[in-house]
């Protein structure tokens, strides 16, 4: 379990995500659900985005300059 643990890392909920980045859950649900930032879908409706996955997603951002 603790390899998983380390592997996952911290996990962040969609509603995070959003937070986080600034944006409105209509944006961040888009952007999971085509796959702008990568995440996992737990039980039908819950996102998990893993730490590692959202620094990605930003450096990547960064380098496109988005905001």
């Amino acid at each position: 379990m603790n390899d998983m643990k380390t592997y996952l890392g911290r996990l962040y909920s969609a509603d995070e995500v959003a937070e986080l980045l600034n944006i409105e859950m209509v944006t961040c649900y888009e952007w999971l659900g085509d796959g702008r930032i990568k995440a996992m879908k737990l039980g039908g409706s819950l996102w998990r985005v893993r730490d590692a996955d959202l620094r990605a997603f930003v450096e990547q951002s960064i380098k496109d300059g988005r905001r």
